[in-house]
């Protein structure tokens, strides 16, 4: 028979133990860290987080804003270790926002911070041409910016020939853009300007698929011209002469008898549609107009890069800067459509996105808000130059954007950086991230 001391140790351990199981302290599962839209579609949005240790299910709740959602009862559930979820029976080109919470046993964790994405406005067909676009910020140029070393750009190209896209815009390339040229020509970019001009943004394009967009402009040049008549000239006498049947004077010099004064004639020649958009207050950009090959469609496509600045009037001028670039780019494409790619210096998830307000209110949309698929959405897409992936609430902190016609569909937006576990792994390309998205034209 157990001695006294032994059955008192042993009920005191059974206690322990049952007590623990029940303590809620210990059994409340941690806060899911922010979860992130990767999939989309007119009636479904996909939503995924981190895994919570030992969660059990996780309960995602559903509202119209950040804070509805925060508080909301309309919930789905998803099971076991499954951290995605399609929400299905939503409206289509509608804003839902999410949050979501781990379950273990009978025991709630915090609801994570707000996500917020788009339903699509119509399903995208699968034969809609496609173009394939990338905006990229390589900091060439800048208080900010490291030295343009040999690393640097090996892993610029690396990064733009890992996005795989049709169109690269770039932005702070001042210096550099002739050299990148050059690197890209070999796996089949060309470059969109001419090479005596100083750039601060620019478009590379592959020749497989687009070709630069050839307009015909008049344009007058007023020179002497060789006689053309019937004439014997031989007979004429030196240095003039009047031919009768146009009453027009010659005089001969060493190549023969020329038009006494200059002809001035409007003549017809090919010009590249191709150039630059100012502002009166810093803000540039490159345009070019190409034409996919596959449907001899002309699209122009836009380099942007806004001022910079942390406060609310540096918010304000950005919103006047982007009213000023839609400007320019509409004096410039004609009745092709504009597809504005850039550094904006403002993002969705800030306190005040005037250019994603003047954008919206001019007829274009952010393609963050309207993909069907994501890759990496909760990885920034400016990185500081520091080793931590970041991840900022809500809506992404991207800042380098893409601006569509509704018209038009997107699909397959990533960021495209070396990242392992969070964190950003070899040479640093630049202090931005790429960009990349698979834009569906009308």
């Amino acid at each position: 028979m157990p001695s006294p001391l032994k059955l008192f140790v042993a009920a005191l351990g059974s206690f322990v133990l049952v007590a623990g199981l029940a303590s809620p302290a210990a059994a409340r599962p941690a806060k899911v860290v922010t979860p992130y839209i990767t999939a989309s579609s007119p009636h479904t949005l996909t939503v995924t987080w981190p895994k919570v240790s030992a969660a059990t299910r996780y309960t995602v709740f559903i509202g119209s804003t950040p804070a509805r959602a925060g508080r909301s009862n309309e919930t789905r559930t998803s099971r076991g270790d499954r951290t995605t979820l399609k929400i299905r029976g939503l409206r289509k080109n509608a804003r839902y926002c999410f949050t979501v919470r781990a379950v273990r046993g009978g025991q709630v964790g915090r609801r994570s911070e707000a996500i917020c994405g788009h339903t699509l406005r119509r399903s995208l067909r699968k034969t809609d041409s496609k173009v394939s676009v990338a905006t990229f910020n390589v900091c060439a140029a800048a208080d900010n910016c490291r030295n343009w070393t040999t690393q640097r750009e090996d892993a610029i190209v690396r990064r733009i020939l890992d996005a795989n896209a049709d169109v690269v815009a770039v932005q702070e390339i001042t210096g550099k853009a002739d050299k990148l040229a050059q690197r890209l020509r070999s796996h089949g970019y060309a470059h969109y300007t001419q090479r005596e001009r100083k750039l601060d943004e620019a478009i590379y394009y592959r020749t497989s698929a687009l070709e630069m967009g050839i307009e015909s402009r008049p344009v007058d040049s007023c020179e002497v011209e060789p006689y053309a008549g019937v004439e014997d000239t031989s007979t004429w006498r030196f240095p003039r002469h009047l031919d009768a049947a146009t009453q027009q004077w010659y005089e001969f010099r060493t190549s023969g008898w020329v038009t006494e004064q200059a002809v001035c004639r409007t003549r017809q020649i090919a010009v590249e549609q191709e150039g630059r958009i100012g502002s009166p207050t810093g803000a540039t950009a490159a345009w070019a107009a190409l034409r996919v090959k596959k449907t001899g469609k002309r699209y122009v496509f836009v380099s942007a890069h806004l001022t910079f600045g942390p406060t609310k009037a540096a918010g304000r001028l950005r919103g006047r800067e982007t009213k000023q670039l839609i400007s320019g780019a509409k004096a410039v494409a004609g009745d092709a459509p504009i597809i504005f790619l850039g550094d904006f210096n403002s993002y969705r998830g800030a306190t005040d996105d005037p250019p994603r307000r003047e954008m919206a209110r001019q007829g274009w949309i952010d393609t963050f808000e309207n993909s069907t698929t994501y890759t990496r959405p909760y990885v920034s897409s400016s990185n500081g130059w520091g080793s931590q992936v970041r991840t900022p609430s809500r809506w992404g902190g991207h800042i380098d954007r893409i601006f569509i016609r509704p018209s038009m569909g997107a699909s397959n937006w990533k960021i495209v950086a070396k990242v392992n576990k969070r964190r950003y792994v070899g040479t640093r390309a630049s202090d931005h991230n790429l960009v990349r998205v698979t834009i569906h034209l009308p």
